[in-house]
């Protein structure tokens, strides 16, 4: 938890200053949000230049991609600007002129706007207990330990341990306790996001900010509530796309492989991310230093909480979930793109094995010729009947990208290029739709280009002359 709210403070800031997680997001989200609605009208978010009490608010339009203006004052500013709100403070939200107030209004009105607000009865109750029993928390830190006088310095200390050792842990007990019963430990109510999360993280978010509070406050959940130390760290990975900071780290070798899918996935929507590229001969001592859980790479990892994700397959499905590339509400349609990443992960293992597994050249020989007189032919065969039959010349399955792109697209980079087999050269002149979609793909993909964009690009010059 420590680390999630203070990698905020590291970020890389737009055109002005901030605190708190808004700090490091990416002010140029897409209008599209994330939940499948879009953002009608101007909105603007008015709150001071600090994480505060707008901070689940920012967090609840960045993670659902609406477009807003992240208004922040100096406090200097405020007496000239608390005039023109209706009822004196902030937070405000102000949509088409309209101006939304109180944090907890705003939270319900947003969460029923974007899908974040239970229908359910008792997750609704267990949503606002937990954001009561933080807010509790807040205005006793805020109020009885960030407003006492530095003057009367015994005062401030006695507050702060009352609030360290009775009050602080009876709120996050509590709050343990509710994510303990809940379905899902990723969670706080139900199994996906509610504004109980988003508040939560905000309300971390700020109380971490307050001078002689934090680094104790976020010791004491390190290593007293296991559950939420655990659930930051999880949530954390969703925040990634909103930081300009890199928080997530690729782990593999200096070659293209099975990490060269997810690089062009990463990359494609645009998540920062280090790409750790791992020098052979480093190889022994990191394999059995217990960084990487099954001994293997590629592996993402969610620095610097070293959380860590591998499996290239699991990694891919994971995040093609995340970003709308995996059709998981259209079965014929989740075949088809299944389908595209098995068999090309299967031509190559085989080009895996004959490149670099250890065995006898005569067998090595002989698994050669058989992957390209026999199993590579009935292959592409097949793909290209299957890409021929597709709505769309532009992609492998359906009419947008889905995690099968990516996966040939890394295959081509990987081997269908390489050197060390010339003879996919001569072969892939027999599947011209095919070679004919990698090489564009490639081109696209170089450029962070959508085959989309690129014709409506084409067709706007086209107009113009």
């Amino acid at each position: 938890f420590l680390f999630f709210f203070f990698q905020a403070e590291d970020g890389i800031r737009d055109s002005v200053a901030s605190r708190g997680l808004g700090d490091v997001y990416k002010r140029q989200v897409s209008t599209q949000s994330t939940w499948g609605f879009q953002s009608e009208g101007m909105i603007k978010l008015h709150y001071f230049d600090v994480a505060g009490r707008a901070e689940s608010i920012r967090l609840l339009l960045h993670y659902a991609g609406v477009k807003f203006e992240d208004i922040r004052y100096k406090m200097e500013e405020w007496p000239k600007m608390k005039e023109k709100f209706e009822l004196k403070q902030m937070p405000v939200l102000e949509i088409d002129g309209k101006q939304y107030c109180q944090s907890y209004a705003i939270m319900e009105f947003l969460g029923a706007k974007y899908g974040f607000l239970p229908k359910c009865h008792d997750e609704l109750y267990r949503c606002l207990f937990v954001m009561n029993t933080a807010e509790d928390v807040y205005m006793k830190a805020f109020l009885g330990v960030h407003s006492l006088s530095p003057l009367d310095p015994k005062a401030k200390e006695e507050t702060l341990k009352k609030l360290l050792e009775v009050e602080g842990p009876l709120a996050l007990g509590a709050i343990e306790k509710k994510l303990k019963e809940n379905c899902s430990k990723d969670f706080i109510v139900g199994c996906k996001y509610t504004i109980a999360d988003f508040y939560l993280l905000g309300f971390y978010a700020s109380i971490l900010n307050i001078p002689d509070f934090n680094k104790a406050f976020a010791e004491k959940i390190k290593t007293k509530y296991p559950l939420l130390q655990a659930y930051a760290d999880k949530r954390m990975i969703d925040f990634n796309p909103f930081y300009k900071k890199c928080l997530v780290k690729l782990h593999y070798f200096d070659m293209p492989g099975r990490a060269e899918m997810i690089r062009m996935m990463l990359k494609f929507k645009k998540v920062p991310f280090e790409d750790v590229r791992i020098k052979f001969a480093d190889w022994p001592a990191l394999k059995t230093s217990g960084k990487f859980e099954l001994q293997q790479v590629p592996v993402m990892e969610c620095a610097p909480c070293g959380i860590t994700i591998g499996q290239s397959d699991a990694i891919m499905h994971r995040f093609g979930v995340k970003f709308g590339l995996l059709p998981l509400d259209k079965p014929e349609k989740l075949y088809k793109v299944i389908w595209f990443c098995n068999t090309i992960k299967d031509i190559m293992e085989t080009c895996g094995k004959v490149g670099f597994a250890p065995m006898p050249e005569e067998a090595k020989k002989k698994m050669r010729e058989t992957l390209f007189t026999q199993t590579a032919p009935v292959f592409f065969q097949a793909m290209e009947n299957k890409f021929k039959a597709n709505a769309s010349s532009c992609y492998l399955v359906g009419k947008s990208y889905t995690i099968a792109d990516f996966y040939l697209m890394g295959g081509y980079r990987s081997f269908l290029t390489n050197p060390m087999f010339p003879e996919f050269k001569e072969l892939l002149a027999k599947y011209p739709l095919l070679l004919a979609y990698m090489e564009k793909q490639n081109l696209l993909l170089q450029l962070n280009l959508s085959p989309l964009i690129t014709l409506l690009r084409y067709k706007k010059k086209k107009k113009k002359k």
